[in-house]
C-alpha cells in the first residue's frame, strides 16, 4: 500500500514540461484581439517601493467587433503549486485557452505569473493562500484602472486553490463584482485532503477498513496541526499515519521517516491553508457567484464541494448564484475517462468547450445592463 508523501491537493506539484500530445485548442498568433504585456506592483505601502511585481498579459476584445468598451473584466487566479500566467501544467495551458475564448467573446482578461515564477518577482516558497489572494486582489484593481475596462464590472475567476481564495477576496473587497469558482472548495481543506487521499487509496484497490484507519490517522494529524500542537505531538501523530499507511513497525525507522516527512504537512503554506474554511466568506457574499465542477474531478470532489458551496450561499441569503455540475469532466475541465492525474497529459483537449461557453454566457448575463 503506497503512501502519498504529499497529498496532490488541487493542482499542486503537477509538472510542466515537454509532452508530445497535440494541443488543438491553443491559440496561435496573430490573435483577433489586443494582447498587452503588463507589470503589476504589489505590496505597495504609501511612500514605499513595491515588495514584488507580477508580470502578466491583459487581453482586450477587438474594437472592430465589440467597440471600444468599457468591457467586463476578469482576473484569473491559478491553482496551487508554482504556476505561470497560462497555468502551464502537464503540457496544457488552461488559462491561455480560457483567456483566448473569453476575449474572443467580448470579455477583458488579465492573467499573471505567480509571485517568484516566470517574469514575476518576489518569493514563491512559503507564501500563503491568503497572501496569494492579495496578489489577485491587487491585479483586479490594476484591471479596474484600465481605460477600456468597466471598473464596476471586474471579477475574480479562481481555479482550484484560486477557487478557494476567491470568496475571501470578494468578502474583504466590495469592489469585486462577481466570482467564478473552477473546482473551488466548499469545505475545510482538511476535509478535501482526506477525501482526496481516500479516493486514491480506494482506486488502488485497498480495503475499506484500511482506508478508514488511514484517514482517521490523518484526521488526527490535521487536527493537531490546526491546534498548533508542539513538535513532539506532531511527530507522534505522523508516526501513527506512517504506521497505518506504510505498515512500519520498527520504532527507530518509523520515527526517522516521520521526522523527515512532517515538514511537508507543517510548512507555512500548509498551515495557512489548513486554517481556511471557505464556507465562512461564502456565507457573507451577496454578489453573483458561479461554481463549476466536473463529475470526474478526482482532486476536488463534486459530491462534497458543490453541495457545501450551495448550502453556504443559501444560508447566507445569496440569491445570485449558479451551481453547475459538468458530466465527465476532470479537475482540469477536460473530458476524462478516469479523472486520475496520470490522464491529464494524455488528453488532447485542454478545456471543455461547454464549460467555457457556460462561463462566458454567465459572466455576460450577470453584468448586463447599466
Amino acid at each position: 500500500m503506497k503512501m502519498l508523501n504529499v497529498v496532490a491537493f488541487l493542482v499542486s506539484g503537477l509538472v510542466s514540461g515537454a509532452f508530445a500530445q497535440e494541443r488543438p485548442q491553443e491559440p496561435v498568433e496573430p490573435y483577433p484581439y489586443e494582447s498587452i504585456e503588463v507589470t503589476i506592483p504589489c505590496g505597495v505601502a504609501e511612500g514605499a517601493e513595491p515588495t514584488h511585481t507580477l508580470a502578466g498579459t491583459l487581453t482586450i476584445p477587438d474594437a472592430a467587433e465589440f467597440g471600444e468598451g468599457p468591457f467586463v473584466g476578469v482576473v484569473l487566479m491559478s491553482g496551487s503549486g508554482p504556476q505561470d500566467r497560462d497555468e502551464t501544467l502537464m503540457g496544457h495551458k488552461p488559462f491561455l485557452v480560457l483567456a483566448d475564448y473569453l476575449t474572443r467573446h467580448g470579455i477583458a482578461v488579465l492573467r499573471y505569473d505567480d509571485r517568484g515564477i516566470g517574469e514575476s518577482t518576489g518569493t514563491f516558497g512559503g507564501t500563503t493562500t491568503i497572501e496569494f489572494s492579495e496578489d489577485a486582489q491587487t491585479a483586479a484593481h490594476f484591471l479596474m484602472e484600465h481605460e477600456k475596462v468597466n471598473p464596476d464590472r471586474v471579477g475574480i475567476m479562481g481555479h482550484s486553490e484560486g477557487g478557494l481564495a476567491a470568496p475571501f477576496i470578494a468578502d474583504r473587497d466590495e469592489s469585486i463584482a462577481f466570482i467564478v469558482l473552477l473546482a473551488g472548495t466548499g469545505v475545510p481543506i482538511s476535509d478535501v485532503l482526506i477525501d482526496q487521499t481516500a479516493a486514491m487509496y480506494r482506486s488502488q484497490g485497498n480495503k475499506e477498513e484500511y482506508v478508514e484507519a488511514a484517514m482517521g490517522a490523518r484526521r488526527k494529524l490535521f487536527d493537531a496541526i490546526a491546534a498548533d500542537a508542539d513538535e513532539e505531538e506532531l511527530i507522534e501523530r505522523m508516526m501513527v499515519v506512517n504506521r497505518v499507511e506504510w505498515g512500519l513497525k520498527d520504532e527507530t525507522q518509523l520515527r526517522t521517516v516521520s521526522v523527515r516527512m512532517l515538514p511537508q504537512f507543517t510548512n507555512r503554506w500548509m498551515r495557512g491553508i489548513l486554517s481556511l474554511d471557505p464556507r465562512e466568506p461564502l456565507g457573507r457574499l451577496r454578489i453573483p457567484v458561479l461554481a463549476l465542477n466536473g463529475t470526474k474531478d478526482f482532486q476536488v470532489s463534486v459530491r462534497m464541494n458543490l453541495d457545501s458551496i450551495r448550502t453556504a450561499l443559501e444560508n447566507g441569503g445569496n440569491t445570485q448564484y449558479t451551481i453547475v455540475e459538468l458530466a465527465g469532466l476532470n479537475h482540469l475541465f477536460q473530458h476524462s475517462h478516469t479523472g486520475m492525474l496520470d490522464e491529464y497529459s494524455t488528453i488532447e483537449e485542454t478545456f471543455a468547450p461547454e464549460a467555457m461557453a457556460i462561463i462566458e454566457s454567465w459572466i455576460r448575463t450577470v453584468n448586463a445592463g447599466d
